[in-house]
């Protein structure tokens, strides 16, 4: 019996660690080949943007650039210690005192309902919404929503805070909106009957699942919004975060033993982001996949029929927020 896991866990691991090195050949080839770094130097004063997860990772990145242009910075996150921290290391790095930081837990839809009616009294405008936070929950939990955690973070989370900040984002237009997906979409086995993702699977197609989602949710929405308030997803690229400090300790040796040789830095991963969110060129592009600074081919499944399954997601969030607005009626 021993013997039969341990085959099991080293079937695994051999998996992971193929997976993730043809992910950072390809990742190294890109930057060879194309073009990475977003050279479009846009004065950002007045404008203001929200990044979720910006107090660590790419998300931090992003955040110190778009700073140094002059842009007021909300950061939306969850630990506030490291936030403010973050808050401060932005500020020092860019000269730029207009960053803040606002708590936000993307693992309540009550939290991201606190935080969005906080922010449409607070401020009179929204430019830029990034929804950069994400996760790879290893161990398979749910949210107190009933909805698996990977994907309310990832996926759920990020479209009820877009949907409640919506008329904000539009009276600012010209606007912008990010949903940072991934290539790791290519792997997914989403079924729209289990929305929710109750049914199990394994970590990779839940992650794949969650990042497929934004770039659904980001093409159906490009079909209803107003002119000048556009919508894209994009593939940041792979890169060493936090993101992947779970599991077994032999596992995360191995996946950061790939990435220390392989991966682009937390930097070249912030360009597309940063690139979406100010370019000129894209003033009026929306409903695209990026990566590498330019809009590429999604997987062969994403149309616009299928995007229109966002919606399903909407009425999971409507359904999950009433059963919670009953329970503390009662």
């Amino acid at each position: 019996m021993i013997f039969y896991i341990l085959g099991i866990l080293l079937k695994i691991i051999f998996f992971l660690s193929c997976t993730v090195l043809v992910l950072l050949i390809i990742e190294k080839a890109k930057l060879i080949f194309f073009p990475h770094l977003c050279t479009c130097y846009v004065d950002l004063s007045g404008k203001a943007i929200l990044i979720t997860g910006g107090n660590t990772g790419i998300g931090f990145e992003t955040a110190k650039i778009l700073a140094k242009r002059g842009a007021k910075l909300v950061i939306a996150s969850r630990n506030v210690a490291k936030s403010q921290a973050a808050v401060r290391a932005i500020i020092d790095a860019s000269g730029n005192p207009k960053v803040e930081h606002k708590p936000l837990n993307l693992k309540s839809l009550s939290s991201i309902k606190q935080f969005a009616d906080d922010f449409n009294r607070t401020y009179g405008r929204l430019d830029v919404l990034i929804n950069n936070a994400g996760t790879v929950e290893i161990n398979r939990t749910s949210t107190n929503d009933q909805i698996d955690s990977t994907f309310q973070i990832n996926h759920v989370g990020p479209t009820y805070l877009t949907q409640l900040l919506m008329d904000k984002i539009i009276a600012s237009k010209p606007s912008r909106i990010l949903f940072v997906s991934s290539n790791a979409h290519f792997l997914h086995n989403l079924d729209s009957n289990d929305i929710a993702g109750k049914e199990p699977m394994n970590v990779w197609v839940r992650y794949a699942n969650t990042k497929l989602g934004n770039v659904l949710v980001s093409r159906g929405m490009s079909k209803v919004l107003p002119e000048q308030v556009t919508v894209n997803s994009l593939h940041p690229g792979t890169t060493k975060t936090e993101i992947w400090e779970q599991g077994p300790l032999f596992v995360r040796k191995v996946i950061n033993f790939l990435m220390d040789n392989f991966m682009k830095t937390k930097e070249e991963c912030a360009q597309t982001i940063v690139h979406l969110a100010m370019a000129r060129s894209l003033a009026n592009v929306s409903g695209k996949y990026f990566d590498i600074l330019r809009a590429v081919k999604t997987h062969r499944v994403v149309t616009d029929e299928l995007a229109q399954q966002y919606k399903d997601t909407l009425r999971l969030i409507d359904d999950r927020v009433k059963k919670f607005e009953k329970i503390n009626t009662n």
